[in-house]
């Protein structure tokens, strides 16, 4: 009796430890047990160089809500406008060597590390800002993303900032040829640089930060932007004329460190390219509502606005296509002109 009593003792104590161990929580997935793998909180620092208030931060803003929400606070993510993180070169530098994870940067900014991407910041090449987008969320953009592998960074996809239209101090333009004798202000871009000395300008490469002072000061006659841009900046203070000309785009690309991107668990690199789709069409959205209200506060300050017609943009657009021929130089770059050609007139005949 004595030994039965005290298996039976055994048995209880055995139950009741296997299930204090159990404490009652079920098991994990193989699945699971990879996604928190690495139990770190990961923190992001990214950058950008426009303010708070324009539409690519208020974008940002929805991208890092998404992350942080969707992780369950695995992730954190600390936006850095106004080009708190250095210029917008130096962020380029710093998420290619890794000092920085991710920022938002501007094509031109990012041709001097990856030049497919420089494809598309040529003058005169997309009839209308959803061409633009719907040629760089294709199979051609994805193409030119993938080039940037090749630099240590990891392009996550095309953000825009709409149109670019000149602004210029004492002189209308309506045609290349009034260019003449100006000195215009580019990002230091040597694309830019060639689409102006095509047009008969004096480029000036200068920083985006030191380009109001620049107009104020008569350094340069005048600049390229989006209406957001010469709004927020108000750039329409120390310049005469706005032409509304749509002869390029400021399409922005969001891109990460490499290696640190795919050091992240998986699960965690596609929360953050489903994200960056989902704000990036958002911010599309907040580019279009904003553009009429930015181009009324630009007229509001008493500077006159003139609209290129159809054959004066012709005229610039001929005049861009020895800069097309110079910047695609290599064989692949030859070959995504020539399918962005392709794909340009196949959806402007639709």
């Amino acid at each position: 009796m004595k030994t039965k009593s005290l298996l039976v003792v055994v048995l209880i104590l055995a139950l009741l430890i296997a299930g204090g161990c159990s404490s009652g929580k079920p098991q994990q997935s193989e699945a699971e047990d990879d996604k928190v793998a690495d139990g770190k909180k990961h923190i992001i620092r990214l950058g950008l160089n426009q303010p708070v208030d324009s539409p690519e931060y208020r974008g940002l803003e929805i991208f890092k809500s998404k992350v942080e929400e969707e992780s369950k606070g695995r992730v954190e993510i600390q936006l850095f406008p106004s080009m708190q993180l250095g210029a917008m070169r130096e962020q380029v530098e710093g998420v290619q060597m890794g000092s920085i994870e991710m920022t938002l940067q501007p094509v031109a900014v990012l041709t001097p590390f990856t030049p497919d991407v420089q494809l598309l910041d040529l003058p005169c090449l997309f009839p209308t800002t959803d061409i633009l987008l719907e040629v760089a969320n294709g199979e051609i953009g994805q193409e030119i993303l993938a080039s940037m592998e090749e630099k240590n960074m990891v392009g996550l996809g095309f953000w825009s900032g709409g149109a670019k239209h000149f602004t210029t101090k004492g002189k209308e333009i309506h045609l290349p040829e009034d260019f003449k004798g100006l000195k215009m202000r580019v990002m230091p871009s040597p694309l830019l640089i060639a689409q102006y000395e095509a047009w008969g300008a004096n480029p000036v490469p200068i920083e985006y930060a030191e380009l109001y002072n620049a107009l104020q000061q008569g350094v340069v006659d005048g600049q390229e932007n989006p209406l957001q841009s010469i709004a927020l900046n108000k750039f329409y203070e120390v310049q005469d004329y706005l032409i509304l000309s749509g002869h390029g785009y400021m399409t922005y690309v969001l891109v990460a460190n490499k290696p640190w991107f795919e050091g992240l668990p998986e699960d965690l690199q596609q929360l953050i390219r489903r994200a960056n789709k989902e704000a990036s069409e958002k911010e599309r959205q907040l580019i279009a509502e904003n553009e009429a209200g930015f181009l009324e506060e630009i007229k509001a300050s008493g500077i006159k606005v003139y609209a290129l017609t159809e054959e004066e943009k012709e005229v610039f657009r001929k005049a861009s296509l020895p800069v097309h021929k110079e910047f695609a130089k290599t064989e692949r770059q030859k070959e995504l002109l020539q399918k962005i050609y392709d794909k340009v007139e196949e959806l402007t005949n639709k």
